[in-house]
């Protein structure tokens, strides 16, 4: 592994073998260093070839070069103890597997130790043969770094390779600000190295007794965070004793990187020891003050108020409920607490707490208030009926803190006594159940109370109507008459006297034809009698007409009676219609003197309204005596003949009464 680190005027290299094995064959031959020159001034240049920056492969030096700094660095003495000394040298190992263990165990430690001291002192890197300082390194250059043992080629060793340059330059971070849990008389520490591993392998903790101003290292070596195989760690711990709990102690961390730099501090954390909260405090005392107010008092040391924050208040309407913060306070030698809005029912815990822990007491204090105010009436009802006559009810929450539920009643009828549909009481806003839609109801009502804990209920909410799935369809019309006139055919009816009738279709079939076609489609608007007139007749042929209603679901009835006609084909033309007006009556007549006729039909209209069948005669008049002052009414007749042809309609005549 390879590890590059520009300065300002130079590149430092730092490499590792990884394993005991590639470590022995770096200790043989030596280590080469090869750079390639991959951008100039921002682009790659023509000749990308490598140059070997050392001639003669880097290896550990001589013992004698070694000498000069062993007394002044413990790790170059490590290193070198490594390197060239070893318990088991010369002793034959050979049929004993105890030894060969033993030997085993050796040479990964002596791996391990040599390459940690290189990882703490430039000097023994350097001497070990695993340090260069690349001083021909240029500003505008980047290179990419392949450093590889001098070995034969049967010995497959992998190289490493680093890509950088000076532009890249950085100074040293400061390490993470570590995290501290404060005890009695002890601190223990924690600080991310996740994030600087890149750069720093291990870390100097420095502690400070006089408010941050000098602080000395704790240990002589540096810290490393031990971790199993293929795991790596993301924190770092230490732990330190104190001299007691009353001074404040500052903590602070150091970086230390691959190439036995000292990087700059972190900001320090800092804090006094602390006893610890093994006991919570203990409620003993609660008062309702005119049934508006709560009182609670508790007890816990005064000796602990020093080593923590404060108390808290815990709150819940009911035994099972979630406990919220009522109070959080930040005052170590109070005691007591006043909740000036509690609910019907109360349940309160305790706590201490200080910047690490919370201790919470065991048991809940019951507290009641006298409750005789029943919750308001639920509000905001909506709801839906679905084509299978399932119902869904919503609703707006109420705000009482002590609600217990809900009740939902329903009823045929807005007028008639509301029915329980609920025995249980709902806990959430929302209602579902099933109803009957084979029935002639059109609509089914609902209602809603609230109620609370003491079992007071409110009044009932708003009635909501939901209207039933249409399954019915509305009753057929009936077909009243077929009049002809000039050039058209009048088609009168009775409507269907169903109550969500919006449409009517009046279908035609002409003498002949194999088919009824669909002739108009009328909004109904409430009237008793309807009409319609067919201006595409034609003398001498003959029609059948039926009506069909239709409801607010597109629900369609049967179809009414039919009626058959043959329009004239011109010989018979109107019956003249004339008058005498009575004291109390109108008396109508005409002449019935021509062949054929059998019958007369008298239309007649109040005001304004249209003409419609009133009545009929085989005689040669017709005598109307319902009749009321002051109105005006018009009458027409139409002869019916035996060969079921209809004159036009007569002349109208005007009597005001």
């Amino acid at each position: 592994m390879l590890l590059g680190s520009p300065r300002e005027q130079e590149i430092l290299l730092r490499w590792a073998p990884t394993s005991p094995d590639v470590w022995r064959l770096g200790n043989a031959y030596g280590y080469k260093i090869e750079r390639f020159t991959l951008l100039r001034d921002g682009e790659i240049p023509e000749n990308v070839n490598p140059v070997l920056l050392n001639e003669e492969p880097f290896r550990p030096m001589d013992q004698q070069q070694w000498a000069r700094y062993i007394d002044s660095d413990k790790y170059v003495a490590i290193a070198a103890e490594c390197i060239f000394s070893s318990t088991f040298k010369g002793l034959d190992s050979q049929g004993n597997p105890h030894m060969v263990y033993k030997m085993y165990l050796e040479e990964q430690h002596r791996y391990s130790f040599a390459l940690y001291s290189a990882d703490q002192s430039m000097d023994a890197a350097r001497l070990s043969g695993l340090f260069f300082a690349d001083t021909s390194a240029r500003q505008n250059e980047k290179y990419l770094y392949r450093v590889f043992i001098d070995a034969p080629d049967s010995f497959a060793v992998d190289t490493g390779f680093v890509f950088t340059g000076l532009s890249e330059y950085q100074p040293l971070p400061k390490a993470i600000t570590p995290m501290a849990r404060w005890g009695n008389k002890s601190v223990s520490l924690s600080w991310n190295i996740m994030y600087l591993n890149h750069i720093y392998n291990s870390y100097v903790l420095e502690r400070s007794t006089d408010n941050g101003e000098s602080f000395q290292r704790l240990g002589e070596n540096a810290i490393v965070q031990l971790s199993d195989e293929g795991i790596i760690p993301h924190l770092m711990y230490r732990t330190d004793s104190l001299l007691d709990n009353q001074n404040v102690y500052h903590y602070r961390v150091r970086g230390v990187s691959a190439f036995g730099e000292l990087g700059p501090p972190s900001e320090p954390v800092s804090g006094t020891g602390r006893l610890p909260l093994e006991n919570p405090p203990t409620m003993v005392a609660k008062n309702v003050i005119n049934n508006e107010v709560v009182e609670l008092t508790w007890e816990y040391p005064d000796e602990m108020n020093p080593y923590i924050q404060g108390f808290r208040v815990y709150h819940s309407p009911g035994p099972n409920g979630r406990k919220e913060i009522l109070y959080d306070g930040h005052e170590p030698a109070r005691r007591t607490f006043v909740d000036t809005n509690p609910d019907i029912t109360n349940y309160y815990l305790v706590s201490v707490y200080n910047e690490e822990n919370e201790s919470v007491s065991l048991n809940e204090t019951y507290v009641a208030r006298v409750d005789s105010f029943p919750p308001l009436a639920p509000q905001g009802l909506v709801g839906r009926i679905d084509s299978l006559g399932h119902v869904s009810i919503t609703w707006h929450a109420n705000k009482e803190r002590d609600l217990d539920g809900y009740r939902v009643y329903v009823s045929n009828h807005p007028n008639h006594e509301f029915l329980l549909s609920t025995p249980a009481l709902l806990k959430d806003t929302m209602f579902y159940g099933s109803i009957n839609i084979t029935t002639l109801s059109r609509s089914v009502y609902y209602r809603v109370t609230a109620v609370d804990v003491r079992q007071n209920q409110s009044s009932f909410s708003e009635i909501l109507e939901l209207k039933r799935p249409d399954q019915i369809p509305p009753v057929a019309p009936r077909l009243v008459s077929l009049t002809e006139d000039v050039n058209s055919l009048v088609v009168e009816w009775i409507p269907s006297f169903s109550s969500d009738v919006v449409k009517h279709y009046v279908s035609r079939k002409v003498d002949g034809e194999p088919t009824f076609e669909l002739l108009a489609e009328l909004e109904y608007n409430g009237e008793e009698m309807l009409s319609y007139i067919d201006r595409t007749v034609n003398k001498g042929v003959g029609y059948s007409y039926f009506v069909i209603a239709g409801d607010e679901s597109e629900l369609l009835s049967s179809p009414s009676n039919i009626r058959h006609i043959k329009i004239s084909g011109g010989g018979k033309g109107m019956i003249q219609l004339k008058y005498i007006r009575r004291i109390d009556h109108v008396v109508l007549e005409w002449d019935k003197e021509a062949d054929g006729i059998v019958r007369i039909v008298v239309y007649r209209s109040e005001g304004e309204e249209p003409i419609r069948i009133y009545g009929n005669s085989d005689e040669s008049q017709f005598i109307d005596r319902a009749l009321s002052p002051g109105k005006s009414y018009t009458y027409r007749i139409s002869a019916i003949y035996a060969d079921g042809t209809s004159s036009q309609l007569s002349n109208p005549v005007q009597v005001n009464f």
